[in-house]
Formats: C-alpha cells, sequence, structure tokens
C-alpha cells in the first residue's frame, strides 16, 4: 500500500464518488455534476489507484459497486459529515450561529409539528442548515446521549443530567381501525370493546407500543400483538389492510390515510402521551438551539388539530 497516495484523498474526491455510487453512471453523473465524463471516469479510477483497491466493475457498459465501494460510501459520508459539524461547532464555540442542526424526532411528530417548527426557525434565520432523524423515542433519547443529535422531539424524559427537558404538550392516544370497520362510524369508543381483537404494535422497545400497552392494561386486558412495525405507518398500513387495530398518537392525524379511521378513546382513565424537546445543555446558549426552544414552546401551547 502507498501510504502517499492515499494521503492525496480530498474531499472531492471523496463527494464524487458519492455522486457516481448514487447513480452508478458515468453519463448521469457527469450531467448532474455539470462535468465531463472523462472527468468523472478519471476521478473514479483516480480514487482507486489512490487506495489501491477496486471500487467499481465494469462490463461494456454497465458498472455495478463493489464492496470495497459500498464501505467506502458509508466512510465517506462519515468523514464528510464530520466535517460539516467540526465547522459549525468551531463556529458555534466562537459564538457565531450554529448552521447545522442535527434533529431527532419520532415518526408522528415528523408529520406536522417539527416541519412547522423548523420552517418558522428557518424564517429567522435563513442561513442554518437541517438534519433530520426519525426513529422511535428511545432511538431520539440515544442519539442524544451519543451527541449524533443537538435536539430531540420524543415522548420519553431522558433523566441524565446533561440533557434538559422540557414539556411541550400532551396529546391524545387514538384507536385506529379500518374504514370498513363498524367502529369507524363512530367518533369515541372505549379500549374494551376491541379487548378480543388483533393488534398491531410497534417493535419492543418503541414508547408507542408501551403508550398501547399501558392504555389496555387500564381498560382491563393484554393486547394480543399479530404483528409488529418499524415504524408507525407500517402499523396503520396494516390496520388499513384490515388485519387488526392499533392504538396511535393523535400527532398523526397530520398524516391522512385513507384505508384507517381514528377514533376518540373515552375510557374513565386519561389516555395520552406527553411530547418533550430535549437537547444537551452544552448546546442551550447557542442561539440556533435557543430560537428552536422559544419557538416549540409557542407551538406546543396551539391546540391541536380536529380528527380526521
Amino acid at each position: 500500500m502507498d501510504e502517499s497516495r492515499i494521503s492525496e484523498i480530498t474531499f472531492a474526491d471523496l463527494e464524487m464518488f458519492l455522486s457516481f455510487a448514487e447513480r452508478e453512471h458515468f453519463g448521469r453523473t457527469a450531467a448532474d455534476l455539470g462535468v465531463s465524463v472523462a472527468t468523472v471516469q478519471r476521478g473514479v479510477r483516480g480514487l482507486e489507484q489512490k487506495l489501491g483497491v477496486a471500487l467499481i466493475e465494469q462490463a461494456g457498459r454497465q458498472v455495478r459497486m463493489l464492496n470495497a465501494g459500498h464501505v467506502l460510501v458509508r466512510e465517506a459520508h462519515a468523514v464528510l459529515r464530520a466535517r460539516l459539524e467540526a465547522v459549525d461547532t468551531t463556529r458555534a464555540e466562537s459564538g457565531q450561529p450554529q448552521r447545522l442542526l442535527r434533529i431527532a424526532h419520532t415518526y408522528s411528530l415528523g408529520l406536522g409539528f417539527v416541519p412547522r417548527v423548523l420552517a418558522e426557525l428557518l424564517q429567522q434565520q435563513a442561513g442554518l442548515r437541517f438534519l433530520c432523524r426519525q426513529s422511535s423515542a428511545t432511538d431520539v433519547v440515544s442519539a442524544l446521549l451519543r451527541g449524533e443529535a443537538d435536539v430531540g422531539f420524543t415522548s420519553i424524559s431522558p433523566t441524565e443530567t446533561d440533557i434538559v427537558v422540557e414539556p411541550l404538550f400532551t396529546e391524545a392516544l387514538l384507536l385506529a381501525v379500518p374504514v370498513g370497520d363498524p367502529l369507524a362510524e363512530r367518533t369515541e369508543v372505549s379500549l374494551h370493546e376491541v379487548r378480543d381483537r388483533q393488534f398491531i404494535a410497534m417493535e419492543i422497545g418503541a414508547s408507542s407500543r408501551t403508550h398501547m400497552i399501558n392504555a389496555c392494561a387500564r381498560a382491563g386486558f393484554v393486547p394480543r400483538i399479530t404483528i409488529q412495525g418499524s415504524d408507525l405507518f407500517v402499523v396503520e398500513s396494516m390496520v388499513g389492510a384490515g388485519i387488526g387495530v392499533s392504538v396511535v398518537p393523535a400527532g398523526m392525524n397530520d398524516h391522512h390515510h385513507p384505508q384507517v379511521a381514528r377514533l376518540r378513546i373515552n375510557d374513565p382513565a386519561s389516555v395520552e402521551r406527553t411530547v418533550f424537546l430535549a437537547y444537551q445543555r452544552a448546546t442551550a446558549l447557542h442561539t440556533s438551539v435557543g430560537a428552536l426552544a422559544r419557538i416549540a414552546r409557542e407551538h406546543g401551547r396551539r391546540p391541536p388539530g380536529p380528527l380526521r
């Protein structure tokens, strides 16, 4: 391995290769980048020479990525992301506005609440950029603790002392049923009425699953879970297919599913969840984080939209 050649690899080399990797086609990559096909070919082949490994395989006009190419794509993304974060962190610590905010949020909050908050923040700080990560509530908290997110919107309240946590609002949990279900003609329902139904749930560890199980327990039964999904859109799609019912947060009303009806749960015990804003204490003084927190509080005080 020629170490001197490896040191010649530039950010531009990696950026061009990532563009090529998205298309696996020299011509389309050249057209999108506004350069010649020969320039892209030289860039990819030059990167192979510097690394001393083959990244692509070409048979006639067909080009495909080799395993080494896929590995480089993964690592190049990490390198370029680290470069961006280093610049933004340096600027922030020097008193400059933070230019990139890494936002982690749960699935339902990404439908309406988080986009509205970010849209208003952009009106105030037009130069900001966002890296949004949508995941389960537990994953959002984990991303914050690992330093992979600056701000989190989640239904779990972290307890670590280096995390600032603010409750934003409390929202109802709703029963999701297929539109052809007899219950779909009603506006309210008791969970006890569906105790013998099959349930669709998020996978183990997701807060939505915990909220659902707790709500059913307060209604006096343990739900019979038939299918587990990796996100709430999968869960509702299974409900829409007529496989079972589920309990989802009211934030899902920001999204219309033509095959799903969402009903109020009128059980005596409250069936709801609290949504929190969480961020690293070290970032609390950053102008961008402070502005985002203020806007999120204002939106959290606004009444929720109607059921659909």
